[in-house]
């Protein structure tokens, strides 16, 4: 079954592509799916060479907003209820999350609400719906992934006089976190560090690009790094701590398309606590 999913701080509404056969349902139409899976137009100019054929070579194609139309209706005694849930969910004056679910996974954009126009027919027990949405980052993002390690620690080692049965010991922790993109774009990291540590360094292993922050991250609290937004917070963006950081090598925590990134969590001066690095990251397409 494939949904369609609008979600806000103001509800939630799920609609159907498959026609439901009765009532209380919100159906959408067949024109959101070819623009959902659409590529956005290229916003790179062309220059044509003045004195040759053809045009200069273009290093890359960047893609503009993608607009998307979505067309809908529902139906029955509750229609009333329904175009009122509808029109509070879309009308924050926030972003909406928009969720696909199909054959294809699971897939997802922030998008902007540029218009609603609602038609209902109160004598049919009917409403039809026009509904145009802006992705300002055309790129679908798939279901989030996650990913923890503690800070490095040595193993025990093996005793000395041997003895037998062996004891090998255990095995130490390298500190160290795996995040691996399956999209066919770069994707960024979120990376939360929970307390309490006098600091923290970020050293994504195979660029050798570093995160350092100078400052007390206290037990209970979490310092996050955002590598799309390049800054950091403590607990709550309001908390903006990108100041107390001395490296902000933030193009190394992108994570190339269908590569994986690798994180080394090394916390600075005196640790209390649990200290904890987390990853959350989804694939990009």
């Amino acid at each position: 079954m494939t949904t369609i999913t609008l979600a806000s701080d103001h509800g939630s509404i799920t609609l159907y592509a498959e026609n439901q056969g009765r009532d209380g349902f919100y159906q959408a139409g067949q024109q959101f799916f070819q623009d959902w899976y659409s590529i956005s137009d290229s916003k790179t100019e062309i220059r044509e060479r003045p004195s040759a054929p053809g045009a200069f070579g273009i290093d890359r194609d960047w893609r503009s907003a993608l607009p998307l139309n979505l067309n809908g209706r529902f139906r029955g005694p509750s229609w009333a209820a329904m175009l009122r849930d509808l029109r509070s969910t879309l009308s924050g004056g926030l972003p909406v999350r928009v969720t696909v679910s199909d054959d294809l996974g699971v897939s997802s954009r922030m998008v902007s609400v540029r218009r609603f126009v609602p038609a209902p027919n109160p004598g049919a027990l009917l409403a039809d719906f026009q509904l145009v949405l802006t992705a300002t980052d055309p790129l679908m993002y798939g279901p989030t992934q996650s990913a923890s390690t503690v800070p490095p620690s040595g193993g025990t080692g093996q005793p000395w006089p041997q003895v037998w049965p062996a004891d090998w010991g255990t095995g130490g922790n390298p500190g160290r976190l795996s995040a691996a993109n399956g999209g066919s774009e770069a994707t960024p990291l979120l990376l939360s560090v929970a307390g309490g540590v006098d600091g923290v360094e970020l050293v994504e292993i195979t660029t050798g690009s570093t995160l350092r922050l100078e400052r007390i991250i206290p037990a209970g609290s979490v310092a996050v790094f955002d590598a799309a937004l390049t800054r950091a917070y403590l607990d709550t963006p309001a908390n903006d701590i990108t100041g107390f950081m001395t490296r902000r090598e933030w193009s190394g925590f992108l994570i190339a398309a269908r590569s994986t990134a690798i994180v080394q969590f090394n916390p600075l001066g005196t640790q209390v606590g649990s200290p904890l690095l987390t990853a959350t990251w989804s694939d990009a397409n």
